[in-house]
């Protein structure tokens, strides 16, 4: 027998019944009073805004707490340098998905130059300049699990403007006090109106207050509460342009309080490949008959949720595995060269570099900071590994050394005791 839940307008539309619109007022008001019911208290035209929980979100719910305790212990087993750099490889490419989604030209090399020009700016308190940087910065600040939540509707604007002000054309800003003042229109693929965003600014500073309210509320489980937040802030569509990069950064922000970081940075990510499903998702749940209910919406974006997470497992895993084979060769190397302890220790920094970031090289400051020594000391352990062939120096003022090619060709295939650097 098929248990599958079925939308409300599904539902009416397989109903052949004389009764069908009795039958769909009764089924839709069952579902709303139900005791698993989340609702909202959101009052729009579509109905009051609601989550049930059938059996379908109470295993992905499970599915997701279980992975993200992998993901906590596969995270653990990198080292904390390495992970920063994940981390900012992370942002740039959520940056880069979250672009393209919207149609926003950008390469790899901006997104990654305005990460780190805005982990700079964090660091030693300037400005950055970089395009898409004070985006970058916004994610950055993720990594404080007491990053700030909206307060209020003007934390809304602020966040717009950091994520997006200043890629929008000057006609697309925004006209009223902190929102559009006119209507708006989303079209799809074939140029036919699919959604109009709420009018009023009044009405779009209503809603948001709302949805602020919505997504810290004690009453509904945080990820849907969060999620429902996520819908409600694009049905609204407060501004002219850039709310796709804006409610999936608040979308961030609100799952960072309660996933892992590595998993929130992928999610993006998992949304662009899937974004014909996503935006499906949308207009299913603003359908009429669906009646404010947004079950299916919740399970799409918890359905992407566990699929970023299972890519994420299977990374962490080959990297922690990576990790595992560049010890067991600094220890070959390490006989192979009578390389001197502190050497060992500069030759597996340079490793992890080139596991987690192969296009960055590390300078003379980080191998000193590495192995707790001076600069004139550290320069020392690198002359020896310059000396053995294993690192290549790719930067004179500073000084940065890489993998030697023919390491890096080991470490790609396996580290095996007859390896040769």
């Amino acid at each position: 027998m098929d248990m599958k839940y079925r939308s409300l307008a599904r539902l009416f539309h397989a109903d052949r019944s004389v009764d069908s619109f009795n039958n769909h007022a009764a089924l839709a008001r069952q579902r709303l009073e139900a005791d698993s019911t989340f609702r909202t208290g959101v009052i729009t035209p579509l109905g009051e805004l609601f989550s049930a929980t059938p059996r379908e979100t109470t295993l992905l719910m499970e599915n997701i707490l279980l992975a993200e305790r992998r993901i906590s212990r596969l995270w653990n087993l990198i080292p904390g340098v390495m992970r920063w750099d994940y981390i900012r490889h992370s942002i740039s490419e959520e940056l880069f998905a979250t672009n393209e989604m919207e149609g926003v030209r950008s390469t790899r090399k901006e997104t990654q130059d305005a990460v780190d020009a805005a982990d700079k700016a964090r660091r030693d308190g300037d400005d950055s300049k970089a395009r898409f940087s004070e985006f970058a910065k916004l994610y950055l600040n993720l990594t404080d699990k007491d990053s700030a939540l909206p307060a209020g509707i003007a934390d809304i604007r602020d966040i717009y403007d950091k994520v997006v002000l200043d890629e929008i054309d000057e006609s697309d800003q925004p006209d009223g006090d902190l929102f559009r003042k006119g209507d708006v229109e989303i079209q799809g693929p074939h140029g036919l109106a699919i959604h109009n965003g709420v009018k009023g600014e009044g009405n779009i500073g209503a809603l948001l207050t709302d949805m602020i309210h919505l997504a810290t509320s004690d009453e509904i489980p945080r990820l849907q509460s969060a999620i429902m937040s996520h819908f409600l802030f694009e049905y609204v569509h407060p501004f002219y342009d850039g709310n796709g990069r804006t409610g999936r950064y608040l979308l961030a922000l609100y799952l960072n309080h309660d996933l892992t970081m590595p998993t929130v940075l992928s999610l993006s990510r998992t949304i662009a490949e899937n974004k014909n499903a996503y935006y499906k998702a949308f207009m299913e749940a603003e359908d009429k008959l669906n009646c404010g209910e947004l079950t299916l919406f919740v399970n799409t974006i918890l359905g992407f949720i566990q699929q970023a997470q299972d890519e994420l497992i299977d990374e962490l895993s080959i990297k922690v595995d990576q990790l595992d084979k560049g010890r067991i060769l600094c220890t070959q190397l390490e006989k192979r060269h009578a390389l001197s302890r502190n050497a060992v220790s500069v030759l597996y920094g340079v490793i992890q570099e080139e596991l987690f970031d192969s296009s960055k090289s590390m300078s003379l400051d980080e191998v000193a900071q590495h192995i707790g020594l001076s600069k004139q000391s550290a320069r020392k352990y690198v002359e020896e590994l310059l000396a053995a062939g294993l690192v290549v120096q790719t930067g004179k003022r500073p000084l940065k050394i890489q993998v030697a090619k023919s390491l890096r060709n080991v470490l790609a295939t396996g580290a095996d005791e007859n390896a040769e650097a």
